[in-house]
């Protein structure tokens, strides 16, 4: 019987858990398994990872504290705010049966879609957290090439992940699978872009983040991307998503964004409608401050509302990359 779950602070503080000032509210609940020690899984630039010396309460730079699950629950049944339930699951040896315990019994009892971001071992766990109730799941990629990988995911395989992830679409459906992918781990943007249009053939939805070091990973000394480029990645995604591009329509020079050949007034009502900008994931998933502090620079913007006051900044930025638009 799993007894202690972790959630966000941000998530703890709208179900009247704690208190803490907040920029903006998350408009998902985001929870995660609760294991006393690490991670077992490695990842280079993950504070849960068993070679970081970051507190076991961080996630990125969210603190994570652990509350009982039942009380979490009963939080989450009165809750009106969240329009979705994401839970976060570490590698361990009982995850996935306190994963689908924890879904199947959430399901029960909250009325609200349920997404998981996991690593599973086989399409078996998929089909299991399916059956559970989950109705999107979440795998991280995270890097472009498999060379990149190999460097940073270890102990996992690109094959047998990306495998996993395309299988997992068939499972559950067109768009219900979402790959996410860190901008600023080292891949060129031409791997990284290539990676979001073969995904978008397949069904796959991509979630982006910005790389965000953190003290006590091994990365903690590599430096975030600049946000004009991360600013023009965004912007190529949204392109992507929403079929108003291609790849063939990205111009690149040794790997790098230089220029998007489509018709400069959809970017610029593109550009303007501030879509582009905003925490992409699955429906309603905002991740506020995941990526990044209140006082900037943002990379992923929490509201469209930020997103679009912040507009001439945006535009600023994507002309230090792409030029005039």
């Amino acid at each position: 019987m799993v007894e202690y779950i972790r959630v966000s602070i941000g998530t703890a503080a709208l179900l009247g858990l704690t208190k803490i000032k907040m920029a903006a509210y998350p408009t998902t609940a985001y929870l995660m398994t609760y294991y006393s020690g690490k991670c077992l899984a490695q990842c280079s630039f993950c504070t849960q990872a068993n070679i970081s010396t970051t507190s076991s309460e961080y996630l990125s730079r969210v603190n994570w504290p652990k509350f009982k699950f039942n009380k979490v629950l009963e939080a989450l049944s009165s809750n009106k705010y969240f329009k979705r339930i994401c839970l976060q699951t570490l590698i361990y040896p009982n995850m996935i049966k306190d994963a689908v315990e924890i879904i199947s019994i959430l399901s029960k009892n909250v009325n609200l879609p349920i997404s998981v971001s996991i690593h599973p071992r086989n399409l078996d766990d998929v089909k299991l957290l399916k059956k559970a109730g989950v109705e999107r799941i979440g795998i991280g990629l995270d890097v472009a090439t498999p060379e990149l990988f190999e460097e940073i995911k270890k102990p996992f395989s690109w094959n047998r992940t990306l495998k996993i992830i395309e299988e997992s679409a068939k499972t559950l459906g067109k768009g219900h699978v979402t790959c996410h992918l860190i901008y600023g781990l080292g891949d060129t943007d031409e791997n990284f872009l290539k990676l979001i249009s073969n995904l978008k053939e397949k069904g796959i939805l991509t979630s982006l983040f910005a790389f965000t070091p953190m003290e006590g990973t091994p990365l903690e000394n590599l430096h975030p991307p600049e946000p004009s480029k991360y600013r023009a990645i965004q912007l190529a995604h949204y392109l992507i998503t929403n079929d108003i591009a291609k790849f063939s329509d990205f111009t690149f020079q040794n790997g790098e964004l230089t220029g998007i050949l489509v018709d400069k007034n959809v970017l610029k009502e593109v550009i303007e409608s501030g879509e582009p900008f905003i925490t992409r994931g699955c429906p309603n998933c905002n991740r506020p401050f995941y990526n990044e502090s209140p006082r900037g620079p943002i990379y992923n913007y929490p509201t469209i509302e930020w997103a679009r006051n912040d507009i001439n900044i945006i535009k600023m930025q994507l002309k230090q990359i792409l030029g005039e638009l």
